[in-house]
């Protein structure tokens, strides 16, 4: 009688005790082998010389974002499923984690005793998805209905928006650093990245660093491009 192949599991987390978590729990059950991976390089790597079942990866990784992981898993195993494990709950992490290839989308601060339940469901075509997710996928649904057309610019490129330089100093709000701490890193003074901030905040019509990255995030979505992160 012939054997059945045990499962094969990939894990892309960087954060040891999720990693470490995440493993005790999936072999615990039975038929299944499971590798670990901390970085987008080490997942791709592994990606080209292995063919896994499913794929449950973070986004926010050290060299990247699991957008990538997540792009290179479906073209090189179309058969196999992945599973977004994430802290990003937002539109636009959601979106272009779908859009790359994902099939379900949990949030870490959801309980994962049924877990087991969750993979199931991914198993036999379903789109596990924390109740968060599903929320913020109706609500995309619903105001897909009713929002005017953006202009032709912002909706086509959104990098047309804005310079190559707003867009470094976009990227260092959406890691979190301040206005000093990004002037460093791009030789001008703190008074040189608040006047790329206030252009913009002019040009994406938002008030605030979250509302900056969002809707600049938005645009990438919508041209399947992973978010700033």
């Amino acid at each position: 009688m012939k054997e059945s192949r045990a499962e094969a599991i990939l894990i892309v987390e960087d954060d040891v005790a999720t990693q470490n978590w995440l493993a005790s729990a999936l072999l615990a059950m039975p038929d299944v082998q499971v590798h670990c991976c901390a970085t987008v390089s080490e997942a791709v790597s592994w990606l080209h010389s292995n063919s896994p079942d499913i794929v449950l990866t973070d986004l926010g990784l050290p060299d990247g974002s699991g957008i990538d992981v997540i792009e290179c898993a479906v073209r090189l195993h179309p058969r196999s499923e992945v599973l977004v494990i994430s802290i990003f709950g937002d539109e636009a992490h959601v979106v272009a984690a779908i859009e790359a290839g994902a099939s379900g989308y949990l949030l870490k601060d959801s309980s994962f005793d049924n877990l087991g339940e969750q993979l199931q469901h991914l198993r036999e075509g379903g789109s596990p998805l924390s109740p968060q997710i599903a929320r913020t996928l109706i609500r995309r649904h619903r105001g897909a209905e009713s929002r005017p057309p953006v202009s032709d610019a912002a909706s086509s490129n959104g990098d047309a928006l804005l310079t190559a330089r707003e867009v470094e100093v976009l990227t260092f709000i959406a890691k979190g650093f301040s206005y000093q701490e990004g002037a460093e890193m791009l030789g001008v003074s703190a008074n040189t990245v608040r006047t790329y901030i206030k252009r913009i905040y002019q040009k994406l019509s938002v008030n605030s660093r979250s509302e900056a990255v969002y809707e600049y995030n938005l645009l990438r979505a919508a041209q399947g491009r992973p978010p700033l992160t």
